[in-house]
């Protein structure tokens, strides 16, 4: 009988906070610069249609949730950042081959996240082609492109 070796589950959780936290962060600061600051919206009302994709449309009548919508956001980040941290224990090439790891799983974060969208009927259309490659830009550049970066950091000597 032939066994594998036990992963490493708790390392997998902190790359998985971390890395996510840290893919999350830029990803706010990238929506902040690009689609919110740019038109005067205000952060706080996306954090709060961020929550009204989980909460419900009520969310969207109250400031409140927009703390919800922000931690959301962060706790949907960590939970793809471990995704991509098991995967990453599992498969050596993409700890070595970390940049084009990155991108890759971002554009699969958001073509997946747009499904989920799509099936909790919170999709919204964008308006133009140009919003979706800045959409996916800033899913491959600054949420995948740092999270793998994260990963393997904190791979350490494990890393390839």
């Amino acid at each position: 009988m032939v066994s594998s070796p036990a992963l490493p589950w708790s390392h997998i959780a902190v790359r998985a906070l971390v890395a996510g936290a840290v893919g999350g962060a830029f990803l706010e600061a990238y929506v902040w610069a690009t689609a919110l600051a740019s038109t005067h919206a205000s952060i706080t009302a996306y954090w709060q249609w961020i929550a009204s994709t989980v909460l419900g449309k009520t969310a969207l009548t109250n400031p409140a949730f927009a703390w919800a919508g922000l931690a959301i956001h962060f706790g949907v980040s960590a939970g793809w950042a471990g995704g991509y941290a098991y995967l990453a224990s599992t498969r050596d090439f993409l700890n070595r081959r970390w940049p084009i790891s990155g991108i890759v799983y971002g554009a699969v974060v958001y073509f997946l996240m747009q499904i989920v969208l799509l099936a909790d009927q919170s999709f919204v259309l964008p308006a133009n082609p140009a919003a979706v490659v800045v959409a996916l830009a800033g899913h491959c550049l600054f949420y995948g492109l740092p999270l793998a970066y994260a990963v393997r950091a904190l791979s350490g000597a494990d890393a390839g």
